[in-house]
């Protein structure tokens, strides 16, 4: 048999594996995986489907070996440092997670990797130039490299002038060509990150009843439970000054007047990752069967615009919020307003945008009223991802220290193959 033939054949044998992993049969595909690569060894696709239908069927540490010996194959796939760092964070092996969320930064914050045109470093707004600034400059005033973030500050302050147009101050723009060539290595790259190293202490606040708060849930229909006090008074403070320091909020493109933060773009800080394992922990009947799929953190810039509805595309979620409550101008809202109406179960999540004019009609029609939890530091909502969720009236103190910030964990296991051929 010739080599093309061969080629021919293998690619045969993993895109039966790939179409059956996809209609839910993982155990057969497993089959024609190993099949592929006992001619190929070398087939990095191969390993990464064939980690991830056993991943589909919870066999975890087999997963992680096959989704490592792609990255030994080729160490700078990104997606598959995320898959493995989230495999080792569900088998509790944190330092491993720490270690592969760490890969996964260090491609994404890499203009080579990435590309010097792709629009994390080639575009920007007003609003991004600024907190970026006002973040500068409140680094410096804590004493943290006050000499490189001083004039930091200044640098961006005058990039932002030098935006022409009538673009608003959340619309994305390019960045002018002078500031992209004297801020190349430094705009939206991996400038700081404030320790919050996992000292091994609690995280969870130790009163905290986990059956109770399985039982709201479940009873608390369709699935709702409010938690006061989630963390330790130490872990909340951490938590503030990692969010406060770490420059980490990339993304200004995903909802206007918002920036946002990612696991994999620095936000997986080893005290995030200890608390994702203690919830699960402390939950099982709720968490356990969940690992964690994705994080991220939004913060709010406009002072007065909230996140507009919507739902997350998991099991269960988790909303956290640690911005003082001293900061919200509007005590008693703030918060989340979760509506009761389930969607269909083929409900399609397509674009945040696009999706929120279609919920509005779908929620118009409902009879079910609406959960409406205040904001408050500490507080943690869990709820069914699916449930559609948004803001609501927002108005928090200007400045950088006041920014409210929500985290969300979302529970529940990604599905999906890598079609690579």
């Amino acid at each position: 048999m010739n080599a093309d033939r061969s080629r021919d054949d293998v690619r045969t044998l993993h895109n039966k594996g790939v179409v059956l992993a996809e209609s839910g049969a993982a155990d057969e595909a497993l089959a024609y995986f190993d099949r592929a690569l006992a001619v190929a060894p070398d087939y990095i696709h191969a390993y990464v489907n064939k980690g991830g239908a056993l991943q589909s069927l919870g066999r975890l540490g087999e997963a992680a070996e096959s989704y490592g010996r792609a990255l030994e194959l080729q160490p700078d796939l990104y997606a598959i440092h995320l898959r493995q760092a989230l495999v080792f964070l569900a088998l509790d092996r944190i330092e491993e997670a720490q270690t592969h969320f760490g890969r996964t930064r260090a491609i994404r914050r890499d203009p080579e990797a990435m590309g010097r045109d792709h629009p994390s470093f080639a575009r920007t707004s007003r609003l991004k130039l600024a907190h970026d600034s006002a973040q500068f400059r409140y680094l410096a005033t804590e004493g943290i490299e006050p000499d490189r973030f001083g004039p930091l500050a200044e640098c961006y302050e005058r990039a932002a002038a030098g935006i022409d147009g009538p673009a608003g101050p959340a619309d994305e723009v390019d960045l002018p060509d002078e500031w992209r060539r004297k801020l190349a290595s430094i705009y939206n790259g991996p400038l700081y990150l404030s320790e919050a190293a996992d000292g091994g202490d609690p995280v969870l606040n130790s009163a905290l009843d986990g059956a109770a708060i399985t039982t709201a849930f479940r009873e608390t229909a369709p699935g709702i439970a409010v938690v006061d006090d989630l963390l330790t008074p130490d872990a909340l403070a951490r938590f503030r000054r990692f969010l406060l320091e770490s420059v980490i909020w990339h993304d200004f493109t995903h909802i206007g007047g918002h920036l946002a933060a990612y696991l994999e773009d620095g936000l997986a800080c080893p005290l995030l990752l200890r608390l994702v394992v203690e919830l699960r922990h402390r939950l099982p009947g709720l968490l356990g069967p969940h690992p964690l799929q994705q994080a991220w953190a939004f913060k709010g810039l406009g002072g007065n615009k909230g996140i507009d509805v919507h739902a997350d595309a998991g099991a269960v979620s988790v909303n956290l919020w640690v911005t003082p409550d001293e900061a919200n101008l509007a005590p008693g809202t703030g918060g989340l307003v979760i509506h009761r109406q389930v969607p269909p179960p083929d409900w399609p999540l397509t674009d945040y945008d696009r999706d929120i004019v279609p919920i509005r009609l779908f929620l118009a029609e409902s009879e079910e009223d609406a959960v409406t939890v205040p904001h408050r530091a500490n507080r943690a909502i869990l709820f069914r991802s699916d449930l559609f969720h948004e803001s609501g009236p927002v108005r928090f103190r200007p400045g950088h220290e006041n920014h409210r910030i929500n985290i969300t964990l979302l529970f529940g296991t990604p599905e999906g193959t890598d079609n690579g051929r």
